[in-house]
């Protein structure tokens, strides 16, 4: 990396900030710790970092509201959440307040760098807008908008695959459960009532993205589905 990416890593554990800090330095970023919530949110207004990573539960102000603080001053710095705590309700809480990722803690930690080297990728694009998505060497994605590019060329995707396309974004390379999937859609509606709906959605995303090779949205069978790329 040309430019090291300031992280403002915000953890009340610190033995897991220490593991993570020293992960992350090792591979060119640069880290600070807050302790708390309340912390992380001093620090964040002093100086605004490349790049935000949120644990779930904390004290003084868990990380939800600290999404909330920083989106209504700063709809550019991306977000990322990495935390045991997650569930289906708050990843879509995450996502609905303008959480550009959810990672759960247990993954493997190649995974947080990779995700964190994508975000950085979209910095030194200068491509600022929250919830850009490099998929590949040649698609992007703006979930804001709904806005695909393709080998340059633009498609503006339906509502539905619009935000079908956004959830399996935000668990690049990992498994977005049918509940996830269905509530992130329809709301509270079991996987018997959606299922079929479901299917026939990324039968509609697998026919617009096949233009690019790269890309693969996947099925582990009766978990639910992913979206991974053989280039990364």
């Amino acid at each position: 990396m040309e430019k090291k990416v300031d992280v403002l890593y915000a953890e009340d554990d610190d033995k897991m900030a220490g593991v993570v800090k020293k992960l992350l330095e090792d591979n060119e970023f640069h880290v600070r710790i807050a302790c708390d919530g309340r912390r992380a949110w001093d620090i964040f207004q002093r100086s605004i970092p490349d790049l935000l990573l949120l644990d779930l539960e904390m004290p003084r102000k868990d990380g939800l509201e600290i999404v909330k603080l920083v989106r209504r001053v700063n709809k550019r710095v991306p977000i990322v959440f990495y935390s045991s705590y997650m569930n289906v309700e708050k990843e879509l809480e995450a996502i609905r307040l303008g959480a550009d990722d959810c990672i759960r803690k247990g993954c493997p930690m190649e995974l947080l760098l990779e995700k964190l080297r994508s975000i950085y990728r979209r910095i030194i694009r200068d491509e600022g807008s929250p919830q850009i998505y490099f998929l590949s060497e040649t698609t992007k994605f703006n979930a804001v908008v709904g806005l695909l590019v393709i080998n340059g060329k633009n498609l503006l995707l339906k509502s539905m695959d619009s935000r079908l396309l956004h959830l399996l974004c935000v668990k690049m390379h990992e498994i977005a459960s049918n509940d996830y999937l269905i509530r992130g859609l329809w709301g509270n509606y079991s996987y018997a009532e959606k299922g079929n709906a479901l299917r026939k959605g990324i039968s509609r995303l697998r026919d617009i993205l096949e233009v690019d090779t790269a890309l693969v949205v996947g099925n582990s069978f009766g978990e639910g589905y992913f979206l991974t790329s053989r280039v990364i």
